[in-house]
């Protein structure tokens, strides 16, 4: 005789075998399929102190940091507002260097070098000098850095390689945890054959990394004026072409909580800017 299973059970499990289903239906569409890339929502220009803008980063309250390429000099920009406000440094004058990336994990902000050394510290007042550690990540001979970001699913930072050695046919994600005790995690790698296949050339060198908030990352490419789209395995989901007129030099990429997509371009014969891109609506063409 078959046991009967209590209604309640049942639907508990029904729910259980449908949920993964549910949330693939709700992440599965690609970021061309969650953004417009020929709409863009809005564009603020950035005065003369960001004309090198090279990193953006969200804060957990929703306003960006950015960073220029050349001191350890953050600035905050209010998106609502469109505004650049207060700035604030790791040392007095600024730490000088190539800087390629920020991140903000909680409270603690990160900047680093293209060759891996990495500033940590904290927001202060408008102007005033933050205290920092500053630490070597023993990237600099396997991995030129061109992008930052916090991975809260893995706690940990996301480097991306604009060139790595040895070359190997793929552009490299280097992956290191906040916790040093959970030793080195493996690097993802994105072969270039499958960024040609979604029609982006495979001379993409990463200008920016970014964690969507459905958990794919998205990569930028100055040198190409591109996106990608890639799972934690490396697999492209997807590739897109952005126009050269309004994204000149993509050197920075942000997610904001709502989905929001903000890239920003150095100046490159145009001003400065960031440029937003809304999350399409929920079942939106």
């Amino acid at each position: 005789m078959t046991p009967s299973i209590p209604p309640r059970t049942a639907a508990f499990l029904l729910c259980l075998c449908l949920w993964p289903t549910a949330v693939l239906g709700q992440q599965g569409a690609t970021l061309a399929d969650r953004h417009d890339f020929e709409a863009r929502t809005a564009r603020f220009d950035m005065p003369g102190r960001l004309d090198e803008i090279s990193g953006l980063a969200v804060t957990p309250d929703g306003r960006i940091f950015a960073h220029d390429d050349e001191r350890a000099l953050v600035h905050e920009i209010d998106p609502g507002e469109r505004l650049v406000g207060k700035r604030f440094s790791a040392g007095d004058p600024p730490l000088s260097g190539d800087f390629e990336g920020i991140a903000v994990a909680g409270e603690r902000v990160f900047l680093v070098t293209s060759d891996g050394i990495l500033v940590e510290l904290r927001e202060v007042e408008d102007r005033r000098e933050a205290p920092y550690r500053r630490s070597d990540t023993g990237l600099a001979g396997s991995c030129e850095v061109e992008g930052l970001d916090y991975d809260a699913a893995d706690d940990a930072l996301l480097f991306a390689c604009k060139v790595s050695s040895p070359e190997s046919g793929a552009v490299v994600v280097r992956r290191m945890p906040l916790d040093p005790a959970r030793g080195e995690l493996p690097p993802i790698r994105i072969p270039r054959s499958a960024i040609a296949a979604h029609g982006i050339d495979e001379a993409f060198q990463p200008s920016a990394i970014a964690v969507d908030p459905t958990g794919t990352l998205v990569l930028a490419s100055a040198t190409v004026e591109s996106l990608i789209e890639v799972d934690r395995g490396g697999n492209v989901l997807a590739g897109i072409r952005l126009s050269r007129d309004r994204h000149p030099q993509p050197e920075g990429l942000a997610f904001g909580s709502d989905g929001t997509l903000y890239i920003a371009d150095e100046q490159n014969g145009q001003d400065a800017r960031i440029s937003t891109y809304a999350r399409r609506a929920a079942g939106g063409s």
